[in-house]
């Protein structure tokens, strides 16, 4: 999917954005509040799974992963 300049530029911000969201969940913040496109979407640490499936996405988006599901373990006997 070819995106535009300005529509990669907004992907990348708002991926900037969700990754210190994550950050700041992981290191203990309580809550944090993400806004785009006029809503805002407020994750609490129970909601990681979440946020981290968003972060996928806009990577797909940007080109930067293949899938926006997240890569099954492959089984190893040893």
């Amino acid at each position: 999917m070819m995106v535009s300049t300005d529509e990669r530029l907004t992907l990348e911000t708002r991926l900037g954005e969700a990754k210190l969201a994550l950050h700041r969940l992981e290191i203990g913040q309580n809550a944090v509040t993400l806004s785009y496109d006029g809503e805002s979407v407020t994750y609490s640490g129970a909601d990681r799974a979440s946020l981290r499936s968003y972060i996928r996405d806009l990577e797909t988006k940007l080109g930067l992963r293949r899938s926006s599901r997240p890569r099954g373990r492959g089984v190893s006997f040893g």
